[in-house]
């Protein structure tokens, strides 16, 4: 099976996680968010993550720039889980750009993936 397919659905599944812990962290009040929403969006980490390796492996270069799309999802999870693990609860507008920025990258390289994986099925 192709690297970049596999890579693509971890990097969806990393999207799914990221608004499963959005909206559960939402729907509580601020001071009762409890451990679901940082549970959830460490698992999409891990899926990201996964991802990022399976990119740069090696083998895993193709003529759409897989190595470099991994290099950015790598950097991307590991600015996020930082992030998760320095910053102080509360409102923090800083961080909260951050983690933006950082899941804008994430969301960038699968777009990227995706249109690469579907160049290379269209092209068999």
């Amino acid at each position: 099976m192709d690297r970049r397919r596999v890579a693509l659905v971890l990097l969806l599944l990393f999207v799914l996680c990221i608004g499963v812990a959005t909206v559960v962290s939402g729907s509580r009040p601020g001071l009762q968010q409890g451990i679901a929403p940082t549970v959830a969006a460490f698992v999409g980490y891990l899926f990201a993550l996964v991802a990022a390796v399976l990119l740069t492996s090696p083998g895993a270069e193709a003529p759409d720039g897989s190595r470099t799309l991994g290099l950015m999802v790598l950097g991307a999870v590991v600015v996020l889980v930082l992030l998760d693990l320095v910053a102080a609860d509360g409102p923090n507008f800083g961080a909260g750009l951050v983690q933006l920025i950082g899941e804008v990258v994430i969301l960038v390289a699968t777009v990227r993936l995706a249109l690469g994986v579907a160049r290379a099925s269209r092209a068999r």
